[in-house]
């Protein structure tokens, strides 16, 4: 079974029928799914979608958003360990001319670590990065 890393921008997205993309990626997650790929999110893209969610749409939302996915089995979570985060460190030092957020190279770490080659962001440091297929 494939896996499909889950960024911070698809969940909102998600929650947000306003967001520009709302429609496109829920079709991509129905496509995932149904091609039998799972979709996966790590502790740190819960924080950042957390506080997204909590900024543009309120506390409400971002607790019933966190809630849904804490107890839901459509997303895996998973924790990012110290060795993600060597790496992550590792991959901002090599990646220099690129502004890739703390949380994005923890979400490269977890993508090698794992040998995840799809990513389902809204965010153009995925496409920067180069070695994830972008699905969004």
């Amino acid at each position: 079974m494939s896996l499909v890393l889950v960024d911070s921008t698809a969940f909102l997205s998600l929650e947000d029928a306003d967001e520009v993309h709302h429609r496109r990626t829920r079709e991509l997650v129905r496509e995932a799914v149904a091609t039998g790929r799972r979709l996966i999110t790590s502790n740190f893209v819960f924080d950042e979608t957390y506080t997204l969610i909590l900024a543009r749409l309120g506390r409400a939302r971002a607790f019933a958003w966190g809630q849904s996915l804490r107890a839901g089995k459509l997303v895996g979570l998973l924790r990012i360990d110290a060795d993600h985060e060597d790496r992550a460190w590792k991959i901002i030092q090599t990646f220099a001319d690129k502004e890739f957020s703390y949380t994005d190279a923890t979400s490269f770490a977890l993508a090698e670590s794992l040998d995840i080659r799809s990513a389902l962001s809204w965010d153009r440091h995925f496409q920067q990065y180069g070695k994830l297929e972008v699905l969004a």
